[in-house]
């Protein structure tokens, strides 16, 4: 059994390092070793795990769902070993966590002191607002602000987001959802430009058709563009919170909001969640709890 363990850590060097070459350099092991350890799981799972030429390696479609699947065990091992261990060391390892741009920006200055706490923990941090492919890009967890859960993947709430109009305090006043038809508008870049903004009161639900005059694909664009006066857009309150606070921008039609959307924790595979992926969301968790409980009234 320990025999095959060293041959399927061996595999897994193989297939993270992309050549025999590189996983002996990496393992410090022969290359021949190397090749004769990969040749010898081959053969006893009756499959090929690895494309071989002179010149390149490339996983077969076998082989890239047995890594995947190994290096879930591997990990789940190392889980429990690593639960017989004080608290503490809970917090180490690599995690590669993708976040929001607007978000992740309020988020990211606690994990970094997360990190110098724990300095055996080793954060890859993806500030963006594209849609990862979890499992091929090595995402540990991805925080993702959607109206409804991913269907792909397991994925679990952690907060409701709020969103509402604003603009700058020199744009002119709006006193009725109909002029929103002819102000200029300042939009996400991933909507399609001739989609209807939704509004919600708490009477009704409408769409309007909006004027829009500029688009990003990031949330720090879009609130800068807004403060710059150059039109009226929807903002989650969060990430207009500051700019409230400080006047660079106001409320626009109070008595309407945009539809809610949830914040997510997504998973590439549910049957095995490290404990120091879990830690670091129980912290994100955390920091929106206590934001919300200090948030300004609306």
């Amino acid at each position: 059994m320990n025999n095959k363990l060293n041959a399927i850590s061996t595999f897994l060097c193989v297939a993270d390092a992309g050549s025999f070459s590189a996983a002996a350099r990496r393992s410090g092991m022969k290359q021949s070793a190397v090749s004769q350890q990969v040749a010898a799981l081959e053969q006893e799972l009756g499959v090929v795990l690895l494309h071989r030429t002179t010149r390149t390696m490339k996983l077969t479609e076998q082989g890239e769902r047995y890594r995947r699947d190994m290096q879930l065990l591997l990990d789940a091992m190392r889980e429990a070993e690593g639960r017989l261990a004080p608290v503490d060391r809970q917090f180490q390892g690599s995690v590669h966590i993708q976040l929001p741009s607007g978000l992740g920006q309020l988020v990211l200055p606690h994990l970094l002191e997360l990190q110098r706490l724990h300095p055996e923990l080793h954060l890859r941090i993806s500030l963006d607002d594209r849609l990862a492919d979890l499992v091929t890009e090595g995402v540990d967890v991805a925080i993702r602000l959607s109206s409804e859960p991913p269907q792909a993947h397991a994925a679990r709430v952690l907060a409701r987001i709020e969103a509402a109009l604003f603009a700058s305090p020199g744009f002119q006043a709006v006193h009725d959802v109909s002029e929103l038809t002819t102000l200029p508008h300042v939009r996400f870049s991933g909507i399609p430009l001739d989609a209807p903004l939704r509004l919600i009161s708490d009477e009704e639900t409408i769409a309007v058709n909006v004027n829009t005059v500029f688009r990003a694909n990031t949330s720090d664009a879009l609130l800068q563009a807004l403060e710059a006066g150059i039109g009226i857009g929807g903002m989650q309150r969060p990430l207009a919170a500051r700019a409230l606070q400080t006047g660079t921008l106001v409320p626009v039609l109070p008595d309407w909001r945009l539809p809610d959307r949830f914040l997510y924790a997504v998973y590439p595979d549910a049957r095995f969640i490290p404990q120091r992926v879990r830690k670091v969301v129980s912290v994100i968790e955390q920091l929106l709890i206590e934001r919300a409980e200090h948030a300004p009234a609306k």
